[in-house]
C-alpha cells in the first residue's frame, strides 16, 4: 500500500524511480505556475466557482447514475496509453463546475465539453445540457488487474474529494485535499479543486503527474499529485496552502470512511450481515515509535478525540477485517474496501491526529473523518507546505 509501516525506504525509491519515466511539462509550465495562481487568488476576495445548473443537481440518484461516459472517448486512448481519462458530468452531489486541462509537448490545452461523449437518462434531459456544461471531475484507468483492461483505479470529484484502490479492490473511503472546521459546532467549510492540469505522459509510463487549485472562503492551495497504481496506489502529494482567514481547526491530510456497525457497535436488529464499515479503525505511527490503534464505533452523539501527534510517521484509517465471512455482502464487498495510510515526507510539527465520529443509521453516509491538524494557531496570511504520501491498498502490506 504504497508507503505502509516497514516498507517505506524501499517504497520512495521506486516511486522515484518511477517518476523519472513521465514527461516533463511544456513550455515551462509546472507546479510552480500553480503555486503562484494560488497565492495570487488568496490576495483577492474570495469567489465562488461556476455551478452546476439546477436540474442537474435535482436529478434522482438513478437518473444521475444513467449519465455515463463513453470509453472510447477517453483522453489518451487512440495512443493506447497506460494511463487514460475518463470525464465526470456535473450533477446530483457534484454542484461546481471544474475546468480541466492537458499539459502536452504542445503547451497547456482545455478540454473541451462534448455532450456526445455522455449517455443521458432522457432525450429531454440531453436537449437542457449547454453545449458548454463542463465537468465535474475526472476518473483514471490503467491496466491495473489484467495487462488488457483498463481499470477505473483513481476519481477525482465532489469538493476537494478523491478516491482510489489498489489491485483487485472495490471503492470504499476517501481521501480530500484539505478540512477546514470539520465537527465544528459552527459548520464545516468545504474548498473545493476548481481547476486540474493533467500531465500527458508516455505510452508505457506507469506513473502519471497532475496539478490542482483549490480554493474556499477562508484559504487556498496548489496541488501536485504524482500517481503510481499497483498492488497498491500510491500518490506522492505536495501542496501549498495560502490562509485568506483565521481557521478555528485545519486539517492536512484528511481521509473520509464509513462505519455503520461491528465489532464494538451492536448491529441494528434489522440487519443481516455481520458488520458494515469502509474502515474498522485509526493506526498512528508517532515520531517516537510507538503504534496507536483506535478501533471505530458508530457513537450515539457527535464525538471528536485529540491524539497527539508531534511531526508523526504516518497514520490512516484501516480495514483490516478481511474475511468474507464478516461482512457476508457480495455485492458491497466489504471485504475489498482499501485501508488508506499517510506519511509526510516533510516536518509537519507539532500537532495532532483528529478522529471526528458522527452517528449514522445508514451504510450510504460517510460518518468517519481523520486528519492531523497544526498545534499553532492558524491564522490568515499564513502559508503552510505539506507534503506526503498517500496509500491506497490493504492494511499492513
Amino acid at each position: 500500500m504504497g508507503p505502509i509501516p516497514g516498507k517505506l525506504s524501499s517504497g520512495i525509491i521506486l516511486l522515484l524511480a518511477a517518476a523519472l519515466i513521465t514527461p516533463q511539462t511544456a513550455l515551462g509550465f509546472n507546479f510552480q505556475d500553480v503555486v503562484k495562481k494560488a497565492k495570487e487568488l488568496a490576495a483577492k476576495p474570495y469567489k465562488a466557482p461556476e455551478s452546476t445548473p439546477g436540474f442537474l443537481t435535482s436529478l434522482s440518484y438513478d437518473q444521475f447514475r444513467k449519465i455515463r461516459f463513453d470509453p472510447e472517448a477517453s483522453l489518451w486512448r487512440a495512443s493506447d496509453s497506460n494511463f487514460q481519462v475518463m470525464l465526470v458530468a456535473p450533477g446530483l452531489f457534484f454542484r461546481h463546475i471544474v475546468a480541466i486541462h492537458v499539459v502536452d509537448a504542445a503547451g497547456v490545452h482545455k478540454v473541451p465539453f462534448r455532450k456526445k461523449t455522455f449517455a443521458w437518462p432522457s432525450e429531454a434531459i440531453k436537449k437542457r445540457v449547454p453545449e458548454d456544461l463542463g465537468y465535474a471531475g475526472f476518473k483514471l484507468t490503467y491496466p491495473l488487474n489484467a495487462p488488457d483492461v483498463q481499470n477505473q483505479f483513481l476519481v477525482f470529484a465532489g469538493v476537494s474529494y478523491f478516491r482510489g484502490v489498489g489491485r483487485d479492490q472495490r471503492f470504499g473511503l476517501s481521501a480530500r485535499g484539505i478540512a477546514v472546521d470539520t465537527g465544528l459546532a459552527g459548520g464545516e467549510e468545504f474548498p473545493v479543486f476548481t481547476d486540474f492540469w493533467l500531465v500527458r505522459p508516455r505510452p508505457n509510463a506507469h506513473a502519471l503527474r497532475f496539478y490542482a487549485l483549490l480554493d474556499g472562503p477562508s484559504l487556498t492551495g496548489a496541488y501536485q499529485f504524482i500517481v503510481h497504481p499497483g498492488e497498491s496506489t500510491t500518490l506522492e502529494v505536495q501542496a501549498e496552502l495560502f490562509l485568506r482567514q483565521d481557521i478555528a481547526l485545519l486539517g492536512f491530510a484528511p481521509l473520509t470512511s464509513m462505519f455503520y456497525y461491528g465489532r464494538n457497535t451492536p448491529r441494528p436488529s434489522n440487519m443481516w450481515r455481520g458488520a458494515i464499515h469502509d474502515s474498522n479503525g485509526l493506526l498512528i505511527h508517532s515520531n517516537t515509535g510507538e503504534w496507536l490503534w483506535h478501533p471505530l464505533i458508530n457513537p450515539p452523539s457527535l464525538k471528536t478525540e485529540y491524539f497527539e501527534a508531534n511531526s508523526p510517521k504516518g497514520f490512516g484509517l484501516m480495514q483490516r477485517e478481511r474475511g468474507f465471512r464478516v461482512y457476508q455482502d457480495a455485492e458491497a464487498r466489504y471485504d475489498k474496501r482499501p485501508s488508506a495510510w499517510v506519511e509526510p515526507q516533510n516536518d509537519w510539527g507539532k500537532g495532532h491526529v483528529v478522529l471526528v465520529k458522527i452517528p449514522t443509521d445508514s451504510e450510504t453516509n460517510d460518518n468517519i473523518v481523520a486528519f492531523w491538524t497544526p498545534g499553532e494557531a492558524t491564522k490568515a496570511g499564513n502559508h503552510y507546505t505539506i507534503n506526503y504520501t498517500l496509500g491506497f491498498g490493504d492494511e499492513g502490506m
